[in-house]
Order: C-alpha cells, then sequence, then structure tokens
C-alpha cells in the first residue's frame, strides 16, 4: 500500500490577503495565510509549506520545529498565521502541515478545507491563482452547536479596494465598514441555525470589479417517512422502469437537493429532498424522481446545504472530471461523458431497467482454504491493455500454472487511473479504467468456469477525499466516520472510525454487494490490524497489542459476510500477536464456518536462501509450514508467501545481491572473482527459483505467489523491475509506479523452463494429497543451506532435499526401507536404498524423493546436473547476450582462460561494424559482463564477436524496437 502521510484535523483555513495599503513591489502582493485550530485537536505547532518556500523544507514527509514555513500563533485572535509575498496571477500549491507532538514525529499534512480547487494528480495539493482582485475563500464560520455566527472572506490585489458589498440570503448590505487589512468579517446579529447564502462583491481603484459566491437561500423542508424498504443510494422500482428512489443519510444538514442531468443541474424546489428525521441523528433525505427513460444513464449529485456537491456513497459509477478523458473507447466504449460546465467534483450515475448479467458458472465449488494457490495481480501492471476484457485472455495461462485463486488488488474506484487502488475513494464502484463493470463480471464467471476463484483486495482501513465518508462532513472532529488525529501511525488519508454504526452499515452493505452482484469468492483485508479505536497513535505500544475491539469489528464483519456466502475466504493481512491471529482463524468455525486467514511473509528467509546467505539461521524457512513444526499454529490458515506486491522480487535480491562461491560473502567483488558458481548469473537465479518452489508449493497450507514470479520477474534490463526504493536505482520506477510488462518472457527458454517447473510441482501438489492434507506430518531441518523437508501421509511419503549453498555440499539421505526404492519425481530415476546413502549437493541442486512412482514431468526441466560443473576459466567462453530479444539494453557475458588482449565488437547483418565493446590490451581471465544499448540503432539482427587468445567466437542477438 502507498505510505503518503495526509492524516487530516479539525480546521477552518482562511486566506488573509492584505490590501494595497501594504508596501507592494509591482505585482508582487504579501497574502497572509491564516489556520485556525479547533479545540481539543491537540495541535502544537502549524506550518504552511508550499512551493513558495521549498515545501516547508521536508524530508521524508517530516518537517523540523523550526523550519522556515512556520507558522506564528496569534493567542488574540486564536489562529495560526503566514505571510508570503506572492505575485499576482501566478498559480501556486501549498498545504498545511501540524505536529502533534514536540519532536514533530507525530504529524499531519492537510489540504486546505476551504479551498474547493484541488490537484487530485499531486497529492491533493490546495491550489491558488493570485488573482487582481480577488475574492477567495468565502467563510462561514460554525460555533460548537453547528449554526452560523460570522462570515468572511479574503479581498486582495495590486490597488486599493473602494467597495465592497455584501448579500446574505438575497439582502444587500455596505462591506467597507467590515473591511481591514485585507479582511472581510461580519459576525451576524442572529445566528443561522440552517444554510446562508453569502456573496461578496469587491470593486478597486481602476473599477475593476470581482465577486464570489457561496450557499443557497434555505428553503422550507417537507419531513415525510421513506417508504418502506428504502435503502440509502439508488433504489430502483422494479415495477415502473422510470421511476427511482434516492436516499441521503446526513443527520445536522440543513436541507439538501438533488442536482442532475434531469434538471440541467438546477436546485429547483421541486428536487429539493425530503427528511425523515425520527432522530435528531438519523436523518434520511429522499426524493423519487420520476419521468426517466429506462434504460437511460443519468448524472447527479447531492446538493447539501447549498454549497456541498457530493456523489452518492452507494454509487455503482462514477464520473472523474479530470481522469475520465484519460480512459481509451477500447478499455470503456461509450463511456458517457461528465457535465462539464453544469458541475464540479465526483458525480454518481443511475440507470434504471439496467441488463442483468447472465452467468454461465453456476456451480462452482471454490476451493478449500488449506489448498488454496493464490495468484495475486495487479491488472494496471499485468496486461498491457489494463482491462478486464484483456485479463481473460490470461486465464489458460493461469490455469496451465496451476494455481486455484486469483487475488485482484483493489478494483472500487481509486484515485486517478494508475493507482495500486489503496487509495479508495467510491467502494461500490468498479473503477473504469478497468472497463466496464461487465467485464469484471464476465472475467470472474470465466474464471468460475476454469475452476479459478476471485478473491478481492479491500481497503477498509482509510479512505480518501473525495468520498463523501470525508467531505460530508469535513475533516475535523464533528466527523463521526473519521478519526482525528488518527488512531495509529501506520495510517495514510483518513482513518476510518468502524466502531460508528453507520461504518458498519456502509461496510456491510460493500461486501455484500461484491459478493452478490459480482459473485466474489472472498476478500483480502489490507491493514486489518489498522481497523481498531484503540489509540495507538500516542502509545505505539498498543499497536501490536492483543485488541478484543479490533477483534469483535473483524468478527462482526465476517460473519455477516458468511451470511450472504458460508464459504467466502476472509483474509487479513494483520501481522498482530499470535494469541490473536489465532483467535481470528478459529472464529467461526464451530459453527461449520471457514474462520478467517492471515497473510504469513516469507520474502526475507526465502531471499536469503536464495541469494546463498544461511549464517545465523537468516534463511530458515519452517514458518512456511502452518503446523508444530512451523508456527505452532493447529489450523492451516496462515497464508505464505515468498513475494507480494510489498515485497521485493526475488530475482532482483539475486541479481543485484546473489552470492558466489569466490566471494561467499558478497559484495561487489563477487561479479569480479572468476566464480564456477556465481547466483547474480540469471540462469543461476532462475535454477535457484525452481529449488526455491519445490520448498515452497509442497508443503501443506495456503499459499501465494505474485504476479510474473513464476518467470522470474526481478530486475530488468536497466533496473526497472525494483519495488523497494532504498534498494531501487535512481531511475526506477517508484515503488506504486508502473511496471514493465514482460509476457515477451514467455518466449525465453530460460524463463519457460522455471514456469513449467512450478506448473510441474502444483500439478503434483494438486494430485497428491500428502502436499495439501492437514493430516500429513512435516519434519524440516531448513536453517543450514542444505535443507530438507520429510512429508509423512497415508498415501505417500516424500522427502525433499536442496542445497542452498553457492558450494558443493556432503549430503546424507534419509530414506529408509522399506521400500527398497525410491523415485526422483523430476528425472523418473529410481534409488536403490539399503540403508542411509552419501551423496553430494551441488549448489542449486535439489530433488523431490517419493516412495512410489509419479509419471515425471517433461524432461530437461532442472538443468542443475550432479556433476562437478565446469570452471568458466578453463575456456573461451561468449555466452548468449541476456534478454534476447531486446530493447534497450541487453548484457554480454564472456569468460577468459587466461589474460590478455580482447576485442568485443557488434555487426549488422551487412557486416558493417556498429559498435566496439571492449578493446583492451590486457583482460584478467575471470568472468565479464558488458552492457550493450544500440541507441539509434534500427531493430533486426546483430552479430556480437568476441576475439581473444588467438581464438575467435561468434553469436547472433536480435534488437527488437
Amino acid at each position: 500500500m502507498t505510505t503518503l502521510h495526509r492524516h487530516i484535523i479539525p480546521v477552518c483555513l482562511i486566506l488573509m490577503l492584505i490590501s494595497s495599503s501594504w508596501p507592494v513591489r509591482g505585482q508582487d502582493i504579501e497574502v497572509t495565510f491564516r489556520w485556525l485550530p479547533t479545540q481539543g485537536d491537540g495541535v502544537v505547532r502549524a506550518f504552511l509549506p508550499g512551493e513558495f518556500n521549498g515545501w516547508g523544507p521536508n524530508n521524508a514527509s517530516l518537517i523540523a520545529p523550526t523550519a522556515a514555513s512556520l507558522m506564528t500563533y496569534d493567542s488574540n485572535t486564536d489562529q495560526w498565521l503566514y505571510t508570503a509575498r506572492l505575485r499576482a496571477n501566478q498559480t501556486y500549491q501549498y498545504k498545511i502541515h501540524l505536529h502533534y507532538n514536540a519532536s514533530g514525529q507525530a504529524y499531519s499534512w492537510i489540504s486546505d478545507p476551504l479551498n474547493d480547487r484541488i490537484n487530485t494528480n499531486d497529492n491533493n495539493n490546495s491550489v491558488v491563482t493570485i488573482g487582481n482582485p480577488m475574492v477567495f475563500q468565502m467563510a462561514r464560520r460554525r460555533n460548537a452547536a453547528g449554526v452560523i455566527t460570522e462570515v468572511s472572506a479574503g479581498v486582495f490585489g495590486s490597488e486599493a479596494i473602494t467597495a465592497l458589498t455584501f448579500e446574505l440570503n438575497g439582502e444587500p448590505h455596505d462591506g467597507m465598514p467590515y473591511y481591514d487589512n485585507g479582511i472581510f468579517r461580519y459576525v451576524l446579529p442572529e445566528a443561522s441555525a440552517c444554510g446562508l447564502q453569502f456573496k461578496l462583491t469587491a470593486e478597486d481603484a481602476l473599477g475593476r470589479v470581482t465577486s464570489s459566491e457561496v450557499g443557497l437561500t434555505p428553503p422550507v423542508v417537507t419531513d415525510a417517512k421513506r417508504p418502506d424498504g428504502l435503502q440509502d443510494g439508488v433504489t430502483y422500482t422494479v415495477q415502473d422502469p422510470s421511476r427511482a428512489t434516492l436516499s441521503l443519510f446526513a443527520p445536522g444538514k440543513c436541507f439538501v437537493h438533488v442536482i442532475g442531468d434531469f434538471n440541467d443541474w438546477l436546485p429547483g424546489d421541486a428536487f429539493l429532498m425530503k427528511r425523515d428525521a425520527a432522530h435528531a441523528d438519523s436523518a434520511h433525505w429522499w426524493l423519487e424522481l420520476d419521468r426517466l427513460v429506462p434504460g437511460t444513464e443519468y448524472a447527479f449529485q447531492y446538493l447539501v446545504d447549498g454549497e456541498l456537491r457530493i456523489a452518492d456513497m452507494f454509487s455503482e459509477k462514477i464520473l472523474d472530471p479530470v481522469h475520465d478523458a484519460q480512459i481509451t473507447e477500447a478499455t470503456y466504449p461509450n463511456l458517457k461523458p461528465y457535465p462539464t460546465g453544469k458541475t464540479q467534483g465526483m458525480v454518481s450515475v443511475l440507470q434504471t431497467n439496467q441488463p442483468e448479467y447472465t452467468w454461465t458458472s453456476t456451480d462452482f465449488t471454490p476451493p478449500l482454504q488449506s489448498e488454496l494457490v493464490i495468484y495475486e495481480l495487479l491488472v494496471r501492471d499485468f496486461v498491457g491493455a489494463h482491462d478486464y476484457a484483456t485479463l481473460i485472455d490470461t486465464l489458460d495461462y493461469l490455469e496451465n500454472l496451476g494455481v486455484n485463486a486469483i487475488e485482484l488488488m483493489p478494483v472500487a474506484e481509486f484515485e486517478s487511473n494508475r493507482n495500486w487502488g489503496y487509495q479508495p475513494q467510491f467502494y461500490f464502484a468498479p473503477d473504469k479504467a478497468y472497463g466496464p463493470a461487465r467485464d469484471l463480471q464476465r472475467f470472474v464467471d470465466a474464471a468460475h468456469a476454469r475452476g479459478l476463484a476471485v478473491i478481492l483486495d479491500v481497503v477498509y482501513n482509510h479512505v480518501d477525499i473525495p468520498s463523501p465518508l470525508v467531505t460530508l462532513y469535513g475533516a475535523t472532529d464533528d466527523n463521526p466516520w473519521i478519526n482525528i488525529p488518527p488512531r495509529h501511525f501506520y495510517n495514510v488519508f483518513f482513518d476510518l472510525n468502524h466502531e460508528h454504526p453507520y461504518t458498519k452499515y456502509w461496510l456491510d452493505r460493500a461486501n455484500a454487494y461484491w459478493l452478490s452482484k459480482y459473485r466474489v469468492d472472498g476478500f483480502r483485508f489490507d491493514l486489518s490490524k489498522g481497523i481498531t479505536q484503540r489509540n495507538t497513535y500516542s502509545d505505539p505500544g498498543a499497536w501490536g497489542a492483543y485488541d478484543p475491539s479490533r477483534i469483535a469489528l473483524l468478527t462482526r464483519m465476517a460473519d455477516h459476510i458468511w451470511t450472504v456466502n458460508p464459504k467466502a475466504y476472509v483474509i487479513l493481512e494483520h501481522f498482530g500477536g499470535e494469541r490473536e491471529e489465532k483467535e481470528l482463524s478459529a472464529y467461526g468455525r464451530a459453527r461449520g464456518l471457514p474462520g478467517m486467514m492471515v497473510w504469513n511473509n516469507l520474502n526475507h528467509p526465502y531471499a536469503e536462501a536464495v541469494m546463498g546467505y544461511h549464517s545465523g539461521g537468516r534463511s530458515d524457512i519452517a514458518r512456511t509450514y502452518y503446523g508444530p513444526d512451523g508456527r505452532a499454529w493447529e489450523l492451516p490458515h496462515v497464508i505464505s508467501y515468498m513475494e507480494s506486491h510489498d515485497e521485493q522480487w526475488l530475482m532482483y535480491s539475486m541479481l543485484r545481491y546473489g552470492a558466489c562461491d569466490a566471494a561467499p560473502a558478497g559484495g561487489a567483488a563477487c561479479d569480479d572473482q572468476q566464480s564456477t558458481y556465481n547466483v547474480r548469473r540469471l540462469p543461476v537465479a532462475l535454477d535457484r527459483l525452481k529449488m526455491a518452489g519445490a520448498f515452497f508449493f509442497l508443503l501443506p497450507g495456503p499459499r501465494m505467489l505474485w504476479q510474473f514470479g513464476e518467470l522470474g520477474y526481478g530486475y530488468g534490463e536497466r533496473g526497472e523491475q525494483c519495488l523497494r526504493p532504498a534498494a531501487c536505482p535512481s531511475f526506477a520506477p517508484s515503488r506504486t509506479g508502473p511496471k514493465p510488462i514482460r509476457w515477451d518472457y514467455r518466449v525465453d527458454p530460460l524463463r519457460i523452463k522455471l514456469y513449467h517447473t512450478w506448473s510441474a510441482l502444483l500439478a503434483l501438489r494438486r494430485d497428491h494429497p500428502v502436499f495439501r492434507s492437514t493430516e500429513t506430518r512435516v519434519v524440516m531441518q531448513t536453517a543450514g543451506p542444505v535443507k530438507r523437508v520429510r512429508l509423512s501421509h497415508p498415501t505417500m511419503e516424500v522427502e525433499i532435499i536442496g542445497n542452498f549453498g553457492v558450494r558443493s555440499e556432503p549430503n546424507r539421505t534419509n530414506l529408509t526401507t522399506p521400500p527398497r526404492f525410491w523415485y526422483d519425481y523430476f528425472s523418473g530415476d529410481s534409488l536403490d536404498v539399503t540403508g542411509t546413502t552419501a551423496t553430494t549437493l551441488q549448489p542449486g541442486e535439489f530433488h523431490v524423493y517419493t516412495n512410489k512412482r509419479l509419471a515425471p514431468p517433461p524432461s530437461g526441466l532442472i538443468t542443475v546436473s550432479a556433476e562437478p560443473p565446469e570452471r568458466i576459466g578453463a575456456a573461451l567462453v561468449l555466452e548468449q547476450n541476456y534478454p534476447n530479444p531486446f530493447t534497450r539494453a541487453t548484457d554480454i557475458r564472456f569468460a577468459l582462460p587466461e589474460p590478455g588482449p580482447v576485442r568485443l565488437e557488434v555487426f549488422d547483418v551487412l557486416g558493417r561494424r556498429v559498435a566496439v565493446l571492449v578493446d583492451a590490451n590486457n583482460l584478467p581471465s575471470q568472468a565479464h559482463t558488458v552492457t550493450f544499448e544500440p541507441h539509434h540503432l534500427p531493430s533486426g539482427l546483430y552479430i556480437y564477436r568476441l576475439q581473444a587468445g588467438g581464438r575467435v567466437v561468434a553469436r547472433a542477438m536480435m534488437h527488437r524496437p
């Protein structure tokens, strides 16, 4: 998930703009920003980072207590002030940064809540253009009871303001008596309980006039009970497809209009919603629409108190004023255009008489939890078209691999079109960047037809604007649905209050919606440990402690999910204490329900193992098994994984940091030594992934792999396949940025052997219960370089042996009689055992022995021989370039039997030399790697030629555009 910290706290920010009575330099104007704190918000200092002061400056989101952007607190007016000299007609981005403790380690970044100009493409920065003259930030201040007590605005320009008039509910007043030092401020004689229309018009000494307006004159609201059976959101009238009824839960609001295509976006009396308020804290606003054309899409919004335009939080389709224009016709045919010029902000869509999807796979039975093999993927980075329709075409590939479930990273409407999905906004609307909702249904249907379950990654810990969960009540302590400040340090965006009854209602409806309309088979809850109201933000030690309230929230959600689908998967990214995770996993099993599952991150030990580092047990992979010899769990509810979207690829770790026999401690010297065995060589790394797969997929318990792991994804031509920022080259994409989509790896003979090896292992797991049964007895010896796993089941005995070191290792197999013969699964060879057999394992060599003869997979998958490999320095060696074919760059590796002069050249097919890569008088006798970048050379076939020691060796390579 993303790690941008942008917690929102109670604010009322007004931009105080000083008039021309202050000194100006040309068109530069002094602008004073104000931030008005709310009682009890815990803020100890405030900053105004922006483009005009180097954004703080900040270091990894932290701002020093004495930074230049520090605001000054005025105790007389209870406000924080910051003055900057800004240029008229210039646009600036800015934000507010707040410290909650003396060190500034507890902090928040917030947008200006009174400035509706927000750059959603850039961390929701507030945006202001300095007009000349300008009326800005129309503010209506409310007291603790929520009634309006004063109105104010900033007014500025390069010339003196000579006239100010303001209107309240259409009644004009002279504003000059209430204008001082750039601020207009008027205290109402009587507080306004329900809305207020406020308009301010300014004229400067040059006769230039500007104005701004907010709010509507409060209308008379009709109180009426909602029709029976009405849910919040859109309820369609089945008997009459020309009608639909809208319902909005909004206690404390004064009036609500519905605006949309059906009334040209004008809030007339006919579209004033009725109020059903049996209790003050339970007000529903509702309105029946009629004369709708069946099957026609209508865009609409709620206009709350005459000022706030919001989409429906239960909307199944959202129109975005910015990002919809970037969605192609191929991805989403006939996408309804945004009503540009009619409104602003996110817009909901309703459609009566929608055609129902006809499901073809109606008898699908999801795999048992203990037998799950989940393929986690991000649609954006998995298929070039970035859509569900193309994703359907990959199902044969995934089925042949042998997985039985697909986990989609979040697909509910998120910010922009190229997001990981962990910045959710509308939870009932599939994001249009991946195509129409019907294509998502088609994908689930097609997956079920192949026996593949579909699991959705969902984000219920937090939410982001413009979700009505935030915007309806704002980023203040008065918002019942978000926590201000957040309850834990790991929060991003807006922390949700899961103990509020309406949050529970909304969330339970969201889960039921995806289970019913899209027939998904379950959910993975992102950051489930953050679903708590315990304040761990100020007490980090409580974050991982046993939390009964968190357990109650999660079990309540699970219960509701299982009322819709008793077999649904509930997977938690929890990483909590074992007591809490065991309790969550066991919950419901006594009632015949499946219980919840938890993630088990094994990236570190598997990475250490395949890289070749084993000291101190750092490569011990024992936790990959859930049982007594592993993590001391009683239930097979621990989903283990070597890689996930949050972890570095194993291939990247090997190619950059892998060990070798000549320099077992690793480091840069490893590539420069004359090594027999070097993990940083791609063929070696691919072989070691095969071995890791044997020690991963053949252990009982649910498993998960991350997209393209089966093809050895990671590193890339120029390091662009890198996930962890601290370990990535500067030119690599950001952690959440788009990654190269490498389906061309399927034609690479070395990588496709890895795919077929993992496929063979998964077939073995699928066909034989010893590899997946809860009855299997597992004994593991996995701390050192030679790792062993013994599996015992009434149907079969299995021994898995592998050398994860970088040198040959002595090995004594534990195969005993009876029976006399054991069988090597990959080679099909039989092993005559009359006792304990002494063997030698080459680095990277592994075996899967069974006491029953099984049909072996295709030959040639395992390329590590039991014979000692030839040292690369024994002869002149010119390896095939990699990758081949290539686009931007390719690596050419060669080894010299003795030092001497070397020349490496590249020729085109006409024999013309196009590059000299090496021209040296005396190179050492070791392995060398050279990178060839074709730059502006045309695509086609090229020959690279190595001349050394009186010998010439040549190979061909293919450059693609």
